[in-house]
């Protein structure tokens, strides 16, 4: 009997810088405000399109067969994917070669590659936390400034735990 092998791709959707200074996080709710919401579902789509569109179908029929979205999260847009070993590097250039996802201008940076779920659960909570606590403090600027209403602690905990429970309840 032969074991399929797989890597693990931790990656993140960033919007593109704008002009207006705002961060990822605050551009995120901003697209979830608008409707546009991004799901596992909508990733796997993208990302067999974008393999398609940079490697043919050739390439797509390589990496499809074993391609699978294991978790993505609408609130930081960090997502893992798990694809074949052999085509790992092809599905990573995919994803850096992105510049627009549904007709809007982001990019993907690709956090960590692992062999093994555990490693990149541990990469996608060490990048949530730092994407949540860098949103914190600058919220918490904004409310010194008077910009904006400021957020505890206590909701800063719960994101925290939350988002740590959503990825670590990934199966194995």
């Amino acid at each position: 009997m032969v074991r399929l092998k797989n890597r693990y791709i931790c990656f993140e959707l960033q919007f593109q810088t704008q002009a207006d200074g705002t961060d990822s996080l605050e551009r995120a709710a901003t697209s979830q405000r608008s409707h546009e919401v991004l799901s596992a579902r909508t990733i796997h789509a993208f990302v067999r399109e974008q393999i398609k569109l940079n490697f043919g179908d050739s390439g797509a029929g390589l990496v499809l067969s074993g391609l699978q979205v294991k978790y993505f999260s609408p609130q930081t847009h960090m997502g893992i994917l798990r694809v074949p070993r052999d085509h790992c590097q092809m599905v990573s250039a995919a994803l850096v070669l992105t510049t627009m996802v549904n007709k809007r201008p982001y990019t993907i940076r690709v956090r960590h590659v692992s062999g093994t779920i555990k490693k990149c659960q541990r990469a996608a909570i060490q990048t949530d936390r730092e994407l949540i606590v860098a949103w914190h403090l600058k919220q918490q600027a904004l409310a010194k400034a008077g910009a904006a209403s400021i957020t505890g602690d206590h909701a800063l905990q719960t994101m925290l735990k939350e988002s740590e429970s959503q990825i670590s309840a990934l199966e194995i």
